[in-house]
């Protein structure tokens, strides 16, 4: 092993040294030198929210990090200094507030590997938001289509939430997309991103620290007959198809207290158009409107 000391470098020219790193597979020494960066920028006070995002490309283990560097290299033409990039979603000329908090991306950091996206800083935030909102409505937190447990773990280590007197209540059926709710082009885009790759148990598991958060097994709608909360604070939508959530806001949306927020987390993905249209649907017969979000969130807060 070869020892190499680097003297009077800017940060801009560390970064184009860790890209190169990062391009040619030492993702380790990337991130070593990303991570680094951060500390000189913390220090003097200045802001890089492209370098934090590479950050994310960096410990990200997925196929498309290459991908979002160049997106992210050719946005920073525009704007090198705010630039931030994830899974479809690229921003520039915009503040981007969990960059300047600390807990927020050591915690993003912490179980990003939870999640096969890159860098969903920006729809946790939209989800943090909406939990805080809530904190103080009547009513427990649903989380409909749990995967790996990524946003709730993280919002649940980031605001504390084994202290809070509320129950979050997880629904999976711990086995994918059941075959009679599959909407047309899911399965060929992303089912097999979920296939074998997470368990009842072991999600069940990684939430013992939290006697207040239930993981339940079984399939929505019908799960919800058995065992709900009466009342509902904060709805987080996740199930990837429009059958199977539109028949749970028909069992739930009634218990969701005034002030409620409903997060739907697939509303504006391309993939998703089916859901879109169901749920506008649904709105709209109610005299509704969900907002949709450049995350690809939609977000509905009950009058």
């Amino acid at each position: 092993m070869t020892t190499v000391q680097l003297r009077d470098l800017t940060p801009r020219q560390l970064i184009e040294l860790a890209d190169l790193q990062l391009r040619q597979g030492r993702r380790d020494a990337a991130y070593d030198i990303y991570k680094g960066v951060r500390a000189i920028l913390n220090r003097t006070g200045m802001a890089c929210s492209g370098n934090d995002a590479r950050i994310g490309l960096a410990y990200g283990r997925t196929k498309r990090s290459l991908e979002v560097l160049d997106i992210l290299e050719k946005v920073e033409v525009l704007d090198n200094m705010t630039a931030f990039v994830g899974d479809g979603l690229a921003t520039w000329f915009k503040s981007t507030p969990f960059t300047e908090d600390e807990r927020f991306m050591t915690l993003a950091q912490t179980h990003g590997g939870l999640l096969p996206v890159i860098n969903w800083h920006w729809n946790l935030q939209t989800v943090v938001w909406a939990v805080n909102q809530t904190r103080e409505v009547a009513g427990d937190f649903v989380e409909l289509g749990v995967f790996k447990a990524h946003t709730t773990t993280f919002v649940a280590d980031y605001l504390g939430f084994q202290d809070w007197p509320k129950t979050w209540w997880l629904y999976d059926t711990f086995d994918g997309i059941p075959a009679d709710q599959l909407d047309e082009g899911w399965a060929e885009s992303n089912q097999g991103a979920y296939d074998g790759t997470f368990s009842f148990e072991t999600v069940r598991d990684s939430l013992a620290a939290y006697p207040n958060i239930k993981v339940i097994k079984g399939r929505v709608p019908e799960i919800l007959a058995e065992q709900a909360p009466d009342r509902i604070a904060f709805l987080h939508m996740d199930l990837n198809n429009a059958t199977a959530e539109v028949q749970a806001l028909d069992v739930l949306y009634e218990r969701i207290s005034p002030g409620g927020v409903i997060v739907f987390d697939d509303y504006c993905w391309a993939v998703s158009r089916q859901q879109r249209i169901a749920e506008d649907a649904w709105a709209e017969a109610r005299g509704l409107k969900i907002l949709p979000l450049p995350t690809g969130q939609g977000l509905l807060v009950k009058r």
